[in-house]
């Protein structure tokens, strides 16, 4: 079609001998997979696709209706999102085609929930939600409906429903070394367009829920000119999409999110759709959209089709909280009542070392997370200190909560110790300390002495050696286990030269992991050369270990 970048069915002679209503879709470029991705029985006819970011030009698409709706007594639909240059450009094939006799309407997606102003004369953008626009249209095509049926359901499902974008930074133009806007590191920017302008307004970065809270707030805001009225008990399809350069889990979370926010706002999410579907390139970014639907309308959403970028989506058969009720259930929930029957106490002076000593660690790991990451860059994924974290922060939030009597007994204390890690740090490192405090604990059922505690340390070091398959020397934190655990075993010393020799022991074993080569873990994968510093497992174990014996040494 005269060099123009057009996707057209191979079946389309077909298509029109059935007489069925022929869709047309397109824009500019770097939106993909829109709008090419859309083209497939069930779906679009044919996608028109100007340069980046440009509306194709208007002969291209007149070549394109001619394709599609001569000899087609069913006519042709096309479907526009409302930017100036796509208005322009299809709207003047269009005419050109309605003058040859030809039958063709035009549907301008404008589902913009961003600009709070109705004083704006180009109105409400055509984002995301113009695929949804797109997948009814093709939807009532395959199911026999006329033109002018498709179109005003087609038009009411535009005024039906909005999309907001939020982006954590520009998106850049082939060809260009200069971003489109800018953002400070901290800041965020909401109301943004799918052509890598800026927003209408910037804000500081915040978490997922609250982020999820401001853009639905925004949409549903009342004082708002373009605004999407929602009731409670509405039944809506929500899709979550991917700008460009957001990761499949950035998109999960914010998805958990959006229907946990609907939920809580009594707002039936029937479907959900997560994914790539229409981008600004590489924009680190996603855009929110939300239709009220009925039954008519989900039927046309589920109805099939083979266009290779559509996704099926979630379909809710329960809500979240069911969900969330059934993986708290009394079954798997951390059971130990049986061990808080059967182990011994201490007393609440001794309770409250031991809750010091631990908080003492944990405090020391989180303000060494920085460092942590830092060594864990060059030889692993750079999470170290982040994941260990996550870790003490939940072990911190659970002693606090609990009254000093209900930590009397050692064995229980780091059995539920394990469990918060388990259930908290994730990863290798959660599972190696989830075994080392479990092990421990089993040591401290019956007995609480200082022997007793080096058998639960050494008892945690040997199942860490056991299931984590590595030994002194390997360059992973028993090579400051090791050495802290034989400090402990020596004769003849006082308990507090045992404790200082411990951490002393545990930092030199540290340290001497710069010069050793990984046998074991992530790092062991990694180029001998990059293997120049202190490991981050051993290198937390020196800083826990110091941070617990200096609060024990200040009671011995």
């Amino acid at each position: 079609m005269c060099g123009g970048r057009v996707v057209i069915r191979k079946d389309v002679d077909a298509i029109k001998q059935k007489s069925q209503v022929t869709i047309i879709s397109g824009g500019g470029s770097g939106h993909e997979p829109a709008w090419a991705g859309y083209v497939g029985p069930g779906l679009l006819t044919a996608a028109v696709c100007g340069n980046i970011f440009a509306s194709p030009p208007s002969q291209i698409i007149y070549e394109t209706i001619l394709r599609c709706a001569s000899g087609n007594p069913a006519g042709t639909l096309v479907v526009v999102k409302n930017y100036t240059g796509d208005r322009v450009n299809f709207g003047l094939a269009i005419e050109r085609a309605k003058a040859l006799g030809l039958k063709c309407e035009m549907v301008v997606a404008a589902e913009d929930c961003a600009l709070t102003s109705a004083d704006r004369s180009a109105g409400r953008r055509g984002l995301c939600g113009s695929m949804l626009i797109d997948k009814v249209a093709g939807a009532m095509s395959e199911d026999g409906k006329c033109l002018e049926d498709i179109v005003s359901t087609c038009r009411q499902v535009n005024i039906s429903m909005g999309t907001i974008g939020v982006s954590l930074g520009p998106c850049c133009l082939p060809g260009s070394s200069q971003p489109l806007f800018t953002l400070g590191s901290e800041e965020v920017e909401l109301g943004l367009g799918i052509h890598g302008e800026a927003g209408v307004k910037r804000t500081k970065a915040m978490p997922a829920a609250q982020l999820i809270r401001e853009l639905y707030d925004h949409m549903t805001n009342p004082n708002s000119a373009s605004h999407l009225p929602l009731d409670k008990g509405e039944k809506v399809a929500v899709v979550i999409n991917n700008l460009g350069g957001t990761s499949y889990l950035e998109l999960n979370i914010v998805a958990k999110e959006i229907l946990s926010l609907c939920e809580t706002k009594n707002i039936l999410v029937c479907r959900a759709y997560c994914g790539t579907f229409v981008t600004s390139l590489d924009m680190p970014g996603i855009s929110l959209t939300i239709l009220k639907v009925d039954d008519t309308l989900l039927k046309y959403l589920d109805f099939p089709t083979q266009a290779p970028a559509w996704t099926a989506p979630w379909r809710s058969d329960t809500s979240l909280t069911d969900v969330t009720d059934s993986m708290c259930s009394d079954e798997i929930v951390n059971n130990t009542d049986s061990l808080q029957t059967i182990a011994v106490s201490v007393s609440l002076e001794h309770a409250q070392v031991i809750k010091s000593a631990v908080l003492s660690a944990c405090q020391s790991l989180v303000e060494a997370k920085s460092r942590l990451n830092e060594l864990d860059e060059g030889c692993g994924d750079g999470d170290t200190g982040t994941t260990l974290t996550q870790g003490c922060l939940a072990i911190t939030e659970y002693i606090n909560s609990e009254e000093l009597s209900h930590l009397q007994k050692p064995a229980v204390f780091f059995s539920k110790i394990s469990s918060v890690i388990e259930l908290n740090m994730g990863g290798t490192s959660g599972a190696l300390y989830g075994l080392f405090f479990s092990a421990a604990a089993a040591e401290l059922v019956s007995d609480v002495s200082a022997d007793s505690v080096v058998r639960a340390f050494g008892s945690g070091v040997a199942a860490i050696r056991k299931y984590g398959r590595s030994e002194a020397g390997d360059r992973t934190m028993l090579d400051a286990l090791i050495p802290a655990l034989e400090a402990l075993k020596q004769p003849n010393k006082s308990l507090a030269e045992l404790l200082a020799d411990c951490t002393q022991a545990a930092r030199r074993g540290a340290d001497s992991t710069a010069n050793m080569k990984a046998k074991a873990g992530r790092a062991s994968y990694t180029p001998v050369e990059r293997q120049t510093r202190v490991d981050p497992g051993a290198e937390a174990v020196a800083n826990w270990l110091k941070a617990a014996v200096d609060c024990l040494l200040a009671v011995v």
